[in-house]
């Protein structure tokens, strides 16, 4: 009975440890100032994984992800996203998706990627439910359904998923899965532009410009496309990285 209460104390201490490395990771790499904080909170993100924090490993493939701290790469963003993910880890469940949706870090697989976002879909993860739609949409790795697939994206974009905003402007202004509408094509690229899609924000120019879906006005036309050249040329993507939403993933 002594052996088994100090196995359980020595867990209590594992755990307690775990937990500590963890959030000193996360909080020097959110507060990052410089490169060396981005270094320190690696190294205590894998002294936390070593002990078994589930999270750290997700918040390990961010960092390999994106370069942050160390160099970038994708096979051992993926092994550390995959490890999370098993641990259902929502966020990172999206992201062994996506990796194999894009082939970063493993060779493009649809059929595993659909797997993988379906898991995380059905665990909360409301971007997860934007690249679905795209799949259905486009017919990658499921028999294309474009109705499905814009129903999906219907479902993350009033979730506030902005590319998915974006490409259900798409789907109403081509007729995509749905009936075609000018109106509401228009009212979904505004919410994509407000928030720094530049391609809505384009499309917005247009259909001030022409008078589609919307009353015909040059100058809110000129507005819309120099705000969609000042987002490119900043590089804004649509989806912010935090632990992140991949940003390559377009409409």
């Amino acid at each position: 009975m002594e052996a088994k209460s100090n196995i359980a104390k020595q867990r209590v201490r594992v755990n307690c440890s775990s937990r500590s490395l963890f959030s000193e990771g996360k909080r020097k790499v959110n507060w990052a100032a410089s490169v060396q904080d981005y270094k320190t909170g690696l190294t205590l993100l894998k002294q936390a994984a070593a002990l078994g924090a589930a999270g750290a490993h997700e918040w390990l493939g961010a960092m390999y992800d994106y370069g942050l701290g160390t160099r970038k790469n994708g096979r051992l963003a993926l092994k550390h996203y995959r490890i999370a993910a098993e641990a259902r880890q929502p966020n990172a469940e999206y992201h062994v998706g996506v990796f194999y949706y894009e082939g970063v870090g493993v060779s493009k697989d649809y059929q595993l990627a659909i797997k993988w976002l379906r898991r995380a879909a059905k665990h909360g993860d409301d971007t997860a439910v934007y690249v679905l739609g795209r799949c259905y949409r486009f017919g990658q790795g499921v028999p294309q359904d474009r109705r499905k697939g814009f129903l999906l994206l219907l479902d993350a974009a009033r979730k506030g998923v902005v590319d998915a905003q974006y490409s259900v402007g798409v789907c109403l202004s081509r007729g995509e899965g749905v009936r075609a509408d000018a109106r509401k094509a228009f009212k979904w690229y505004l919410a994509a532009a407000r928030r720094g899609h530049a391609d809505a924000a384009f499309n917005l120019g247009y259909f001030y410009k022409t008078g589609r879906g919307v009353g015909e006005n040059k100058r809110k036309a000129e507005f819309w496309y120099s705000r969609a050249e000042a987002l490119k040329k900043l590089g804004r993507t649509a989806c912010t990285p935090v632990v992140g939403k991949r940003s390559s993933v377009t409409a």
